[in-house]
């Protein structure tokens, strides 16, 4: 029988309990590099400071109000949106049990949000990005919604998991049948830095935790500008990357991960909004809970995971944010 979420939470706070304070954190315990090509000792570039772009009077939630699933905006990941109903029903519809790791979470966000909006539903469509094997498509073909999964072949030197060829690389059984993920489903290889003109256009647009990946800061908010040119007017676009946590200046900047600031982010949304488009007002609340203090090292727990230190130097954690189209 699973455990309950209280359970689990009770026994993670035991675990992590006395362990001694670095900082804003402990640490205790660094993914592996998610997957994508990445060399042992990245080079590391003076990551550039983007200008301070003017932002909407709304463009960052209120300090006092913590980030939620009830009603999400453009949000960080915190420990107690692992507590709320809305993450319990969307676990069980993914059929993975309750973990507190901000992958999971990356994926409860983006349904969350689509179902917020609408869009998980018979006749809407979506285009994702970058893939992998994640079991968010065959939710959306068992809501009714027609998708198109995309990603690059996978790496040699990567994480199997991360890279597809196969529209079977996202049917997970249980979630749906073969014959409603067949229907609903399929697969084209597409080249997240090179997007083609012929996608066509959709009802909304998503990818988890990918845009980090595509070679720098740049190349991450260069496909997120483009990518808009795939959805419909009033379309959603829900994106996942890395929020670096720690440092407003310095920054992890190379081929294979970047980590973005709060001002890359800023930046990013007022890019965004000059294309005429909405950018959520984003919620960089970090949570003040027993797990929201800890950082993970390796080798990683996989059920103590919503921050975590990369290359030995740099503590990140999910940020997600979404995109009204115009």
């Amino acid at each position: 029988m699973v455990e309950s979420m209280k359970t689990q939470l009770k026994k993670i706070v035991r675990m992590t309990a006395g362990l001694p304070v670095i900082g804003p954190f402990v640490r205790f315990g660094v993914e592996v590099i998610r997957g994508r090509k990445f060399s042992s000792s990245p080079q590391e570039f003076k990551s550039p400071q983007f200008p301070k772009l003017p932002q909407t009077p709304d463009a960052i939630v209120s300090a006092d109000v913590p980030p939620t699933l009830e009603t999400v905006s453009s949000q960080a990941c915190t420990a107690s949106q692992f507590k709320e109903p809305t993450y319990i029903r969307l676990c069980a519809e993914i059929k993975q049990d309750l973990l507190f790791h901000r992958k999971q979470w990356e994926y409860i966000y983006i349904l969350r949000a689509l179902e917020q909006y609408g869009m998980m539903q018979l006749g809407k469509s979506g285009l994702g990005f970058g893939c992998g094997k994640e079991p968010l498509a065959a939710v959306m073909a068992k809501r009714g919604a027609n998708v198109i999964c995309t990603d690059i072949e996978p790496i040699d030197k990567g994480d199997a998991y991360w890279g597809s060829t196969n529209v079977k690389d996202y049917f997970y059984e249980g979630i749906c049948s073969w014959e409603q993920f067949e229907k609903h489903v399929s697969f084209r290889p597409v080249n997240m830095n090179a997007i083609p003109n012929d996608l066509g256009i959709y009802d909304f647009i998503w990818s988890s935790c990918a845009l980090e990946h595509l070679g720098s800061l740049n190349h991450g908010i260069d496909f997120v500008l483009d990518a808009n040119k795939c959805l419909k007017p009033g379309g959603i676009a829900v994106h996942t990357t890395e929020l670096n946590v720690e440092s407003e200046s310095e920054t992890l900047e190379s081929d294979g991960l970047s980590l973005y600031r709060k001002n890359d982010i800023l930046y990013m949304k007022a890019l965004v909004e000059a294309q005429g488009n909405t950018f959520l007002p984003i919620n960089f609340d970090m949570g003040d809970g027993e797990l929201d203090k800890y950082v993970d090292l390796p080798p990683y727990n996989h059920n103590k995971h919503l921050k975590l230190m990369v290359a030995e130097k740099y503590v990140t954690t999910s940020i997600g944010f979404i995109i009204i189209k115009r």
